[in-house]
């Protein structure tokens, strides 16, 4: 009678789990909640009774082969087929833990990952790709035009498909990449704050057109990031303070002429700027917190500033955790990202508000600051 009300308890709880997990998507719990029940169903079921049970496995972990002296009915095959599903659940649910998924952002032109990862002989991670491709909508229309509705499309799959990236990644380890213009990438770090990213994956154009991870190696040497600028001397009377951030490339005076009319410029360089030249998350962190504690700085230097103006040439990683990092409206003022553009006479001609009340504002330098140039 014991057995059975145990058996009865173990399918309803198996049941309602597995019809649970079903419910949200996630297979691999649904297929653990239906390997453990089964496995521990037919350990419940492979003795007679209840008490059967505990004497005959406690025999069996003491080393007592001659299970017929213990007690009288056990089917040993049942009790190894339940102990094998058991194992079989517990080893999917460690595997899920494992499981990497890479959000990649794609602006410019397709490039996937997945090749990259099918190549790493060594990977120990189940991995999948969620890519957000909005190329032929930047390309064919808003590059062009930089009209509102192309953006508010490109902005509106960014929100959403970040969004399902970190529900859906909740129990996985998170990956990314992405070649796209800076604004979307440091848009998209919005929606993922307090999101840890476990592996950071950059294309290297120059050297190997190849991807390469970024290390986790804590004694990896790196350039530092040098503030240039003495802060004390910044012009209190500005409102708006450009943050340049030169990584990949020198940012020019010519290029930030639009901003000097309104802003002071900081700036925030490696010595030698070069493609791909971040190497490491331990040096992306700290890139990181450097740009902040600056911005952090500035507002006590410039209590009622505005807006903090960021332009950057960099990797798209730099760009995602400055994002991520720019959510926090209670102690850093409005911040536009904005983009670099070679071929145009202003060479920021656009940019995203990427935090406070006007999160989203498409920011049009060719209408609003043109008598600057």
């Amino acid at each position: 009678m014991i057995t059975q009300i145990f058996s009865i308890i173990i399918i309803i709880i198996g049941s309602v789990a597995t019809y649970i997990s079903t419910k949200k998507k996630e297979k691999e719990d649904s297929l653990f909640y239906i390997l453990f029940t089964a496995g521990i169903e037919l350990i419940n079921n492979a003795s007679g009774d209840f008490l059967d049970k505990i004497i005959t496995e406690t025999a069996i972990i003491m080393g007592n082969n001659n299970l017929s002296s213990v007690t009288g009915e056990f089917n040993i095959w049942n009790f190894a087929f339940g102990i094998f599903l058991v194992i079989v659940a517990i080893t999917i649910k460690i595997s899920k833990k494992n499981k990497l998924c890479v959000l990649n952002i794609n602006g410019y032109y397709k490039r996937n990952v997945e090749p990259y990862l099918k190549s790493k002989k060594t990977i120990l991670y189940d991995y999948r790709e969620r890519e957000i491709n909005f190329v032929h909508i930047y390309k064919r229309m808003f590059s062009i035009k930089k009209d509102e509705d192309s953006f508010k499309c490109i902005l509106e799959q960014i929100k959403e498909e970040t969004e399902a990236f970190k529900n859906e990644t909740i129990e996985l380890k998170r990956g990314y990449t992405g070649i796209a213009p800076i604004p979307f990438i440091m848009y998209a770090g919005t929606y993922l704050n307090r999101v840890e990213i476990n592996k950071y994956y950059e294309f290297d154009k120059i050297d190997t057109n190849q991807y390469y991870e970024l290390t986790n190696k804590n004694n990896y040497m790196y350039p530092e990031l040098k503030l240039k600028t003495e802060l004390d001397k910044l012009d209190t009377g500005k409102k708006e303070v450009v943050v340049e951030i030169s990584i990949t490339q020198k940012i020019t005076d010519q290029a930030l002429k639009q901003f000097k009319a309104n802003s002071d410029i900081c700036r925030l360089e490696i010595d030698n700027p070069k493609d791909n030249a971040i190497r490491s998350v331990k040096q992306l962190n700290n890139y990181t917190n450097i740009i902040f504690t600056t911005i952090e700085k500035i507002t006590h230097i410039i209590p009622d500033i505005r807006r903090i103006n960021i332009v950057c040439s960099s990797q798209s990683c730099l760009a995602l955790e400055i994002g991520k990092r720019s959510v926090d409206s209670t102690r850093i003022p409005e911040i536009v990202a904005y983009q670099f553009e070679s071929q145009s006479n202003i060479k920021y001609p656009w940019g995203i508000v990427i935090n406070g009340t006007d999160k989203g504002k498409l920011i049009k330098v060719e209408e609003v600051e043109e008598s600057n140039v």
